[in-house]
C-alpha cells in the first residue's frame, strides 16, 4: 500500500476531516453563486477530466488516482462530444493526412 500524504491541514497541523473540507468548500461555492453542491470529489472528477482533456497519459492518471484498473476513469472523466472529435482529428490516419 502507497504511503497517503495530507495536503489540507487544520491550524494545529493535523489532517483536516472530510466533513470540515466538504462543509468548506460548500460555504465557498455557495458565496461564489454556484447553485450545485460542490465536494472534494468533484474537485477530483474535474481534474481528471482536464487531465484526460490535456492529453494526460491514462496509465499516470489512474496511477496518480490510485486506482486498480484503467476501467475506471470512465466513471471520472465526462468528455463531450467535442473532446472526442478534436481526438479523432488528431489520432486517425485519414485526418492526420488532411492536415499535413
Amino acid at each position: 500500500m502507497q504511503k497517503q500524504t495530507t495536503i489540507f491541514l487544520k491550524q494545529d497541523g493535523k489532517r483536516m476531516p472530510y466533513h470540515t473540507f466538504r462543509r468548506i468548500l460548500q460555504r465557498q461555492a455557495t458565496s461564489a453563486g454556484l447553485d450545485i453542491t460542490v465536494t472534494p470529489h468533484t474537485f477530483r472528477r474535474s481534474c481528471t477530466t482536464e487531465l484526460i482533456r490535456s492529453g494526460a497519459n491514462l496509465y499516470h492518471v489512474k496511477e496518480l488516482l490510485a486506482h486498480q484498473s484503467l476501467e475506471t476513469l470512465k466513471h471520472y472523466s465526462k468528455l463531450t462530444i467535442e473532446d472526442l472529435k478534436a481526438t479523432h482529428a488528431r489520432c486517425h490516419p485519414r485526418e492526420r493526412e488532411r492536415l499535413s
